[in-house]
């Protein structure tokens, strides 16, 4: 028996659509043990299989059960961290000695994408991109003046629908506007700047079409900035928004004002994970 521990992660930050990704200290922990009758369905039981397949291995059937899940249909990379779990389980088993940049090979090919397995395997703030089938991925400083919350509603939003309400085409102005903020905030999350954070997040490319998506999410965006919150994005494609906060600030007049909303949004404080997926026998 043994348990991967994988962090949530937040995708996008704004301008970085597709290409950043963020680890966060909110873990999804999955515990694997031998059985005769797995779930093949399993999206986890099915990347361990693939995975193993991708290493010419073999391997026993798993169960696996998570004592502590990153939310479904939020925007934290739930799916992402099953993945990577997966592919995790089957490098153990297999004793295969294959690096980090393979594993990510790996799961991006399951996953699709790579801005939230990136930083789910080597935690930070990480940049990914994919060039033919070759995945790319390096992780950017973060200052340790910086921390992080997450605005979680009690409702769900598929990934597959944020991804249709998005334009096929986008102005020139758009694209240029968005890498100037991309570098701007890139620069911001290095050197924890909150003049330069406050407005380096602006996002022309896909934010403006989902935050109609996420109900209250005009409202919650300036009572996050009333209360101390330096940028808020979509973590991902939503719904969940992502506070960036200066460390120390624990946004404490923002739950009162919550509590006068017409969802019920839980508010987490959390800081960044800086290892990534981890594997621990039991």
């Amino acid at each position: 028996m043994f348990e991967v521990r994988v962090p949530a992660t937040s995708g996008n930050l704004g301008p970085g659509f597709d290409s950043l990704g963020l680890a966060l200290d909110i873990y999804g922990r999955f515990v694997f043990e031998s059985t005769s009758s797995p779930d093949p369905e399993h999206l986890t039981i099915r990347a361990y299989r693939r995975a193993l397949e991708w290493m010419d291995a073999t391997g026993p059937d798993l169960n696996v059960y998570t004592p502590h899940a990153i939310p479904v249909g939020k925007g934290l990379g739930s799916s992402a961290a099953c993945i990577v779990a997966g592919v995790l389980a089957a490098q153990h088993i297999s004793g295969e000695k294959i690096s980090k940049h393979e594993i990510l090979q790996i799961a991006t090919a399951i996953e699709g994408h790579p801005d939230n397995v990136a930083p789910a395997i080597f935690g930070g703030l990480v940049s990914s991109g994919m060039r033919g089938d070759e995945v790319y991925a390096g992780k950017l400083p973060l200052s340790d003046k910086l921390a992080f919350a997450v605005l979680i509603p009690p409702f769900t939003l598929s990934t597959s629908k944020a991804r249709q309400i998005l334009p096929k085409n986008v102005a020139f102005s758009d694209a240029t506007y968005n890498l100037s903020q991309l570098g701007l905030s890139i620069c911001s999350l290095a050197n924890g700047d909150p003049h330069l954070i406050r407005h380096a997040f602006d996002d022309r490319l896909h934010q403006p079409y989902r935050f109609p998506l996420v109900e209250e999410a005009d409202q919650l965006i300036e009572i996050a900035k009333e209360n101390g919150a330096l940028a808020v994005t979509l973590s991902g494609a939503g719904p969940s928004l992502l506070l960036i906060r200066e460390k120390g600030d624990k946004l404490e007049g923002l739950i009162p004002q919550l509590a006068e909303c017409k969802n019920q949004w839980k508010v987490r404080l959390c800081l960044t994970d800086t290892e990534g997926a981890k594997l621990t026998e039991l």
